[in-house]
């Protein structure tokens, strides 16, 4: 490091931050590609399988305003050090599993991890940068998160493919343990900035700007929680590709859409706009996915498209709900972890009673026209301030 902002700015700190944003928020997909495995395995039904997926987005959605203000003067390194170490056990725990009713208590704690570190977690970054450098701080934290978002469905698939799923956690577990001595190394003490209280949470949902992101959260969280949970099912059918090769495309997914992610914060455009023209985009993509059967490449093109796409919008979503709020970032972020795995939950049931009723076209319909919906919600809030404005020009002229 050369200048000033370089050696005031803790990089290896952040990039501890990242990396456990990636483990705990990729521990939540890991399982969604093998619930067929798990369902075989422990004797319980699919529908009952999927419960795995369900119970740590409703646990964290729950836990993230109440962590945040629980643990108002608590040392922000000894939290994201107990949360990393509450994944490890957690994913032990899982891998040891003798029955059902052991797993779901697992991912219980899954959901506890996940909630506490996505409320607090994108905030830290800013405290270990100099102000110049703080949005790439960010950037690299909320890169973790978004990593996690779309590289945990493909590598737990690809790896329950191979080895089984119960390898898939213990992986998990290593890959964590490594992240947490590497916490406990590089973190600071990281005093907390501020108290968050239950009237602060309030405060985020009565803002416009703060609702608008909510809204176009829970749209968009849902509709594509709706498809990516049936993903492999559209690659082996529609797409006509083996297990194997649906395996290498979600893995492929993962790795564009981590690319969109490093790409969205270079985009020189309003956060709603932004959105707005990306979830209009794989909303299209959705809507054109179920005219692709037996053309394998095309399918292909689509879902990779979608991955890139899609790996954008966690950023987007995570910097436009704290920039409203940037005194109490950690508030913003607590009521836009509950909104989003609220989501992911209602995504995964929906798409369920989507299928039964519609088969996988109908999901990939209905998901495309909530992605255009989100769209247009994202552009609502700018268009009234323009309408507002253009009044008040009138009336003064």
């Amino acid at each position: 490091m050369t200048d000033q902002a370089d050696r005031r700015t803790n990089w290896r700190a952040v990039a501890a931050l990242g990396l456990g944003a990636f483990a705990i928020v990729s521990a939540e997909f890991l399982p969604v590609g093998m619930l067929a495995d798990v369902s075989s395995d422990l004797r319980v039904t699919l529908g009952a399988a999927s419960a795995i997926v369900l119970v740590p987005g409703l646990v964290a959605g729950l836990a993230a305003p109440v962590v945040v203000t629980l643990v108002r003067g608590l040392d922000r390194r000894r939290l994201v050090l107990a949360l990393t170490a509450l994944l490890v056990l957690s994913d032990v725990i899982t891998w040891l599993a003798p029955d059902f009713a052991v797993l779901l208590a697992a991912r219980v704690l899954v959901g506890l991890a996940l909630g506490g570190f996505w409320a607090v977690g994108p905030s830290l970054g800013v405290r270990l940068a100099t102000p110049e450098q703080a949005k790439v701080a960010t950037s690299i934290v909320l890169a973790g998160i978004s990593a996690g978002t779309v590289l945990g469905l493909p590598i737990g698939q690809v790896v329950a493919a191979l080895s089984g799923w119960r390898t898939v956690f213990i992986g998990a577990a290593v890959v964590g343990a490594i992240v947490l001595v590497l916490q406990l190394v590089w973190l600071p003490s990281i005093a907390t900035a501020s108290r968050v209280t239950a009237s602060d949470l309030v405060d985020v949902v009565r803002r416009t700007n703060s609702r608008a992101v909510l809204i176009v959260t829970a749209i968009g969280f849902t509709a594509q929680l709706m498809v990516q949970t049936y993903i492999s099912i559209y690659l082996t059918r529609i797409g006509t590709l083996t297990p194997e090769g649906s395996s290498v495309v979600l893995l492929v997914y993962g790795v564009v859409g981590l690319v969109g992610n490093l790409i969205a914060p270079r985009v020189r455009m309003s956060l709603p706009r932004l959105y707005a023209v990306t979830a209009a985009l794989v909303g299209v993509v959705f809507l054109v996915m179920p005219f692709l059967a037996g053309r394998s490449w095309l399918a292909i093109a689509f879902v990779v498209v979608w991955g890139l796409l899609w790996g954008g919008i966690p950023f987007m979503l995570q910097t436009w709900t704290i920039s409203p709020t940037p005194e109490e970032p950690e508030a913003g972020s607590a009521v836009l972890v509950t909104f989003l795995q609220l989501s992911i939950a209602l995504g995964s049931t929906l798409g369920g009673v989507v299928l039964t009723l519609g088969g996988l076209s109908g999901i990939l319909v209905v998901a495309g026209a909530l992605q255009l919906i989100g769209a247009a919600f994202a552009l609502a809030p700018s268009v009234a301030t323009r309408a507002r404005r253009g009044r008040t020009a009138t009336s003064s002229s």
